[in-house]
């Protein structure tokens, strides 16, 4: 974990509400991988006083950059938004425990709205593997779905959108396969009832599955403990809490009390 002023070399608008935002950050992209998130602070000072935390969508080690890719949805990711290239801010990372790696072939990767671009540097690792990789991405429209180019370039790709706009119409979890599918690992981040169902999916067909699971977080890194979520001891029965910014925020989906 390393804090630095990064620079921005781009934050740009993709979509209706997205943008991506790149940063060089060679400290922290030497150590980031698939699944891993980051600390960012919006702006110079104490406003906002709290970072927001952002999955990682690119790692490019070579030239030392990381790319974000956000939503704005508040106060913090607006400041975010209007921030240029060639300005600094605070980044705190890499953090959490990101994608556990499959030794297998046949992997399903399942992303929903904010949750598609965290997917991404998962589908280079697998593609690089030699996997033989599905990436199925819903949103609300076309101009939702962030870094659907890229994915299609990785993946057999399938879209669902809930207007009809591009590809399936109606949620990306009313397509999930009826008959069971021998997938040697299944991949998901995305909102709370997607990832609800694909859990309850998985098990039904007895697939493992992770999922990315997003809570709001104060520091990032286990002291404030505003992230702990509900899980099942292993082989116990029994229940705790473990932190979605230390212990996660990657989990087998069969641990989740959903």
């Amino acid at each position: 974990m390393v804090i630095q002023e990064a620079q921005i070399l781009a934050n740009e608008r993709i979509g209706l509400r997205y943008y991506a935002m790149t940063v060089s950050a060679p400290q922290i992209s030497v150590s980031a991988r698939p699944g891993q998130f980051l600390m960012i602070g919006p702006m110079p000072g104490m406003e906002p006083f709290l970072k927001r935390p952002l999955g990682v969508n690119v790692i490019d080690m070579a030239r030392g950059q990381i790319r974000v890719v956000y939503r704005v949805v508040g106060h913090g990711t607006r400041l975010l938004s209007e921030r240029r290239a060639g300005e600094y801010l605070q980044v705190l990372g890499p953090l959490g425990n990101g994608w556990r790696l499959t030794q297998g072939r046949h992997v399903l990767l399942i992303g929903g709205g904010a949750g598609i671009a965290p997917l991404l540097p998962l589908a280079v690792e697998l593609a690089r593997s030699g996997a033989d990789c599905e990436a199925m991405l819903g949103a609300s429209s076309a101009q939702e779905v962030p870094c659907v180019e890229e994915f299609a370039t990785l993946a057999r790709l399938s879209v669902a959108t809930l207007d009809g706009s591009r590809g399936a119409l109606g949620q990306v979890s009313s397509w999930l396969p009826s008959q069971p599918i021998a997938y040697d690992m299944v991949y998901c981040c995305g909102p709370h009832p997607l990832m609800r169902k694909v859990a309850a999916w998985a098990k039904r067909h007895d697939l493992p599955c992770q999922v990315s699971l997003e809570e709001h977080m104060g520091c990032g890194f286990g002291v404030c403990m505003g992230c702990a979520c509900e899980v099942k001891e292993p082989n116990r029965g029994e229940t705790t809490y473990k932190r979605v910014c230390c212990e996660g925020p990657v989990f087998d989906s069969r641990e989740v009390m959903w």
